[in-house]
């Protein structure tokens, strides 16, 4: 009789409906929401994609050191789609005269943002069981789809989705549409034993994208057709929740689906570079910690400031130049990216701190950005300043230690994670200076303090009530999780 892989759960602690669908799709419904309250663009985009990679990671037992890439890649491969312009587009949905084109752009961008987020997450269960050649492949067939899309279908507005008069914007949905088909096309050709998972997982993206995203954007469209009195509703974060919630569902689908085959990758690759526990411990935390924060610091410091030298050189060149988008692909988000992936697929401390700290400082960067246009506080820059420091010091430690721990366990950096990045939400919602410095004259109109409050800032209100819901359940979820598979979350030594 074979031995039982200790792995695999008794049918006492099987993994439930709440495991693979609800817990997702609460997980990554929280981490959208956040990412649109407190982080906007790709960097914002990497809080959802992070999160739902660490449900997954735990409901299929994965070992933090092989968790790692995984992470990485599912921060990374989601916030990609983040480059993806779509406010236009949902103004376009809310007019009665464009409302079906609207709608149209909103499913075919959460489709494509499923698409590709899925096939790089899923691109990060076997990315220790690839070559590094064939893995640097398959990722420069991914930015020579998304230039050749956006050359030839964004970039001349071939089907375009936003506003072609007032302020256009340079949509990219085609690229991203192509270059996810061409990394799924290389894997499917060069490396068949791998390339189901990819597909499972693209396809279950596309689809929790497309009905998120689509069908989500409804409720922003509903919201034109509310009595007066209930337009305060915050129906753009209901767009948002809802997002999150059939994606997330979506990806843990998938990631039962290929259950089977993700066995493969329950155990690290020897190709992972890590370090092992041994007497020079304290030696080890500290150079992860100087790691950490050379990464952190070369993406906030050094590729954000050239990127902020060269974007208006190549958004000054013709359209029809093919400079033109693969500057934007090679210089952008994208480019950056795939380089972090492929460090992150060699060194797993390098992938904890791309998927973690990356994600906490580019949150903590725009809380601080947001206090005077949002919240009207004008809080002088060093302290602005210290607070992100404080924010990247507090996450690379965090991450150094918990991996140099001989039994890390995944439910604790997805709890810490998640507090974080809340505590970061619940800052912007206390930011505001109408919420401690009210105008007296506008409280006695309002029939007082709290009556002010209420009329003034009652949609944040709902906003936080949500967001606190879905932040126990995920803490709940992940603790247990946690629990059923704490004998087996554990890091071999090399």
């Amino acid at each position: 009789m074979p031995a039982k892989d200790p792995r695999t759960p008794t049918a006492k602690h099987a993994r439930s409906t709440f495991d693979w669908v609800i817990l997702p799709a609460v997980v990554m419904s929280l981490g959208w929401g956040l990412r649109g309250y407190i982080g906007g663009g790709p960097l914002g985009a990497m809080i959802p994609g992070a999160l739902i990679a660490l449900v997954l990671c735990q409901n299929l037992g994965i070992p933090a050191r092989a968790a790692a890439a995984v992470t990485a890649f599912g921060a990374v491969g989601i916030g990609f789609g983040g480059e993806m312009t779509y406010g236009q587009t949902l103004g376009l949905l809310r007019d009665g005269n464009t409302f079906w084109w609207g709608l149209l752009g909103t499913t075919l961008k959460g489709g494509v943002w499923g698409l590709l987020g899925g096939a790089v997450l899923g691109l990060g269960f076997v990315a220790n069981r690839l070559t590094s050649k064939s893995l640097l492949l398959a990722l420069l067939c991914l930015l020579v789809g998304v230039v050749v899309g956006l050359h030839f279908i964004n970039q001349p507005k071939l089907v375009y989705f936003s506003n072609p008069i007032n302020r256009p914007r340079d949509e990219s949905w085609g690229g991203f549409l192509l270059g996810a088909i061409a990394l799924l096309a290389y894997l499917r050709k060069f490396e068949p034993d791998f390339a189901g998972i990819a597909w499972t997982f693209s396809a279950y993206g596309a689809i929790g994208g497309a009905l998120g995203f689509g069908g989500g954007s409804l409720l922003l469209a509903m919201q034109t057709q509310l009595p007066d009195d209930w337009r305060w509703l915050p129906c753009w974060k209901f767009m948002e929740f809802a997002f999150g919630a059939a994606f997330g569902a979506a990806l843990g689908m998938a990631a039962r689906s290929a259950h089977s085959r993700l066995k493969l990758v329950a155990d690290p690759h020897p190709s992972i570079v890590t370090i092992n526990q041994d007497r020079k411990a304290t030696f080890h935390c500290l150079m992860g910690a100087l790691v950490g924060g050379l990464i952190v610091s070369g993406v906030f410091l050094g590729w954000l400031g050239y990127l902020q030298l060269f974007e208006a050189n190549w958004q000054s060149e013709a359209l029809d130049d093919p400079r033109r988008a693969i500057a934007r692909v090679l210089l952008g988000f994208t480019g950056l990216g795939c380089v972090l992936l492929l460090l992150s697929r060699r060194w797993d401390l390098v992938a904890w701190q791309v998927a973690i700290s990356i994600t906490i400082v580019a949150a903590a960067i725009d809380w601080q950005r947001d206090l005077l246009p949002r919240g009207e506080i004008d809080l002088a820059p060093h302290y602005r300043a210290l607070f992100v420091v404080i924010l990247a010091a507090i996450s690379i430690i965090y991450v150094t230690f918990w991996r140099a721990d001989r039994n890390p366990r995944l439910a604790h950096l997805a709890v810490f994670t998640t507090c974080v990045l809340m505590g970061i939400g619940y800052l912007m919602g206390l930011a505001l200076a109408d919420l401690w410095w009210p105008a007296p004259e506008r409280v006695a109109a309002a029939g007082g303090r709290l009556a002010y409050l209420w009329q003034s800032d009652r949609s944040e209100f709902v906003v936080h009530a949500i967001f606190t819901v879905l932040l126990v359940v995920s803490l709940v979820g992940f603790l247990r999780a946690g629990r059923l598979r704490g004998t087996t979350e554990t890091t071999p030594a090399a």
